[in-house]
């Protein structure tokens, strides 16, 4: 009965269901630029929902683990204040991911009232009471799981998930850059204090060890993670951020470890964190700065800058970054001119092709018969 108290107040938390929304809103605004830019949806499948759910179970299963095994304990004002700023960063998703900022400063939040804690904290003497002196190091732990889950979103790197979007370049032509955007809200296990709970709350599941009594919460913890790549190849600044979060995540843990015995370590370990954060971000920016793939809008033959999933195109092997010069055996330079050369031979298709690299390349396959149009290449409208 204990456990199913703990579920039910879990799915009573707005932060869940929120998020569930979001996640809806995200996938319906990417399908609706989608068809706004290129007038047809590129993914229909709703990969954000299945990711939401993979993610919550892995924050729940890995995140479990870590939070147990170190006895990863909050005040009931910590959590407030986590799922507060929690709530307020996910309904801004949809045009800033400002998770990592938002648990940063609730982190640091927290830490600096408990600094009066900490700076009467015997140095050298390790304290299993929870009084406030080993709150930062539990904040600190949090990051660090924050950044390992975040690692888990990161890893699928799948090249069709970044979205094209278009905007004016130089010399009056066009230029390509790709996004993407997935979060999730994982039901991470922590324990309170007990005598930090009202009265009101005595129905509460109570645990008893070592003298000490304490409460277990799912906590919902917002995981998010997104990308802008203008000039570099977007497997590469996401394979960087990746690496990235395993960093943080390390890095965490272990200044979350010598805080258990020195609190201080843990309030600067936090101001450590976020610094290093932010140079990782900044130096994700300058990657793609110094990078060479521009997508350009060209007149020398047709730019191709996404390509739809199991359609004619993707068989070819057609990547972003090809230009076509020529379809059916007829010289084209516009999108116009590609699809008059395709109604030529509407069950068929022969290209040829300049790679990004620039080297050329013959492909050909069958297409839609008397459906040219859903060759599924996308290009510059």
């Amino acid at each position: 009965m204990e456990f199913w108290q703990i579920i039910l107040s879990y799915l009573m938390q707005p932060l869940i269901w929120l998020g569930l929304i979001m996640t809806v809103v995200i996938y319906r605004q990417r399908i609706s630029k989608e068809r706004r830019f290129f007038r047809i949806a590129i993914d229909r499948d709703f990969y954000e929902g299945r990711h939401f759910l993979k993610t919550a179970f892995f924050g729940l299963l890995i995140g479990g683990i870590i939070s147990l095994a170190a006895g990863l304990m909050l005040t009931t004002g910590s959590i407030a204040l986590i799922e507060i700023v929690g709530i307020i960063v996910v309904i801004l998703l949809p045009f800033f991911d400002l998770s990592l900022i938002g648990l940063w400063l609730s982190a640091a939040g927290i830490s600096v009232l408990n600094l009066a804690d900490i700076a009467d904290f015997s140095i050298g003497k390790m304290s299993f009471s929870f009084d406030g002196k080993m709150l930062p190091a539990s904040v600190l732990l949090l990051l660090g799981i924050f950044f390992l889950v975040r690692s888990f979103l990161l890893h699928y790197k799948k090249n069709t998930w970044f979205t094209p979007r278009i905007k004016g370049g130089k010399r009056g032509r066009r230029v390509a850059y790709y996004n993407w955007k997935e979060f999730s809200v994982i039901p991470l296990i922590i324990l309170f204090p007990v005598d930090t709970f009202q009265s009101s709350w005595s129905y509460w599941p109570v645990f008893s060890f070592n003298g000490r009594s304490f409460g277990i919460m799912l906590l919902p913890l917002l995981i998010a993670a997104a990308l802008c790549v203008f000039k570099e190849e977007p497997q590469v600044i996401l394979s960087r951020f990746y690496k990235q979060s395993l960093i943080l995540s390390i890095l965490s843990v272990v200044l979350a470890v010598c805080g258990l015995f020195y609190p201080l370590v843990a309030v600067l370990g936090i101001v450590i964190v976020g610094i290093l954060a932010v140079y990782y971000y900044f130096q994700r920016k300058h990657v793609d700065e110094k990078g060479q793939r521009w997508y350009v809008e060209t007149n020398d033959g047709v730019r191709v800058i996404a390509v739809i999933p199991n359609t004619p195109a993707a068989k070819m092997g057609i990547q972003k970054g090809d230009t076509i010069l020529d379809c059916n055996k007829e010289v084209v330079r516009n999108e116009p001119e590609l699809y008059a050369a395709l109604q030529k031979n509407s069950a068929y298709c022969h290209l040829k092709i300049r790679t990004f690299e620039g080297d050329l390349k013959i492909t050909e396959s069958a297409i839609y018969a008397d459906a040219p149009h859903e060759i599924g290449l996308i290009l510059f409208q």
